[in-house]
C-alpha cells in the first residue's frame, strides 16, 4: 500500500505541529521516531524489521509516498500505539489507513 509520509500533523487548533528544530511534524517524522525507539520485549528480528522500515521511509520514497506492506503498517501502528500521545496516534493511524 502506498502511504503519503509527507502529510503534516495538526495540533488541537488545527494548525501544523512545529518541530523543535524547525519545520512541521510529518507522518515520516512520527514513523521514524516510533520505529527507532526501543520497546521492551522486542527481539532481534523485530528490531531488524523496524530498521528496515526506517530505511524505507527515510530514503525510498518518491513524491512523498512509500510502498509499505500490511505487516510493516501493523508494526508501525504497534510502535506508534505504545509511544505516541492520542493526538499524534489518531492522526497517524488515519494517515496509515488512507483515511486522510
Amino acid at each position: 500500500m502506498k502511504v503519503k509520509v509527507n502529510q503534516e500533523l495538526k495540533d488541537v487548533n488545527d494548525l501544523p505541529i512545529k518541530k523543535p528544530e524547525g519545520g512541521n511534524l510529518t507522518l515520516k517524522d512520527v514513523i521514524i521516531t516510533s520505529v527507532l525507539s526501543p520497546i521492551q520485549g522486542d527481539d532481534q528480528k523485530v528490531k531488524y524489521d523496524k530498521y528496515e522500515i526506517y530505511k524505507k521511509v527515510k530514503e525510498d520514497y518518491v513524491g512523498g509516498e512509500v510502498e509499505l506492506t500490511a505487516e510493516e503498517i501493523a508494526l508501525i501502528k504497534k510502535c506508534i500505539g505504545q509511544l505516541q500521545p492520542p493526538l499524534i496516534l489518531g492522526q497517524a493511524f488515519e494517515m496509515l489507513e488512507g483515511k486522510t
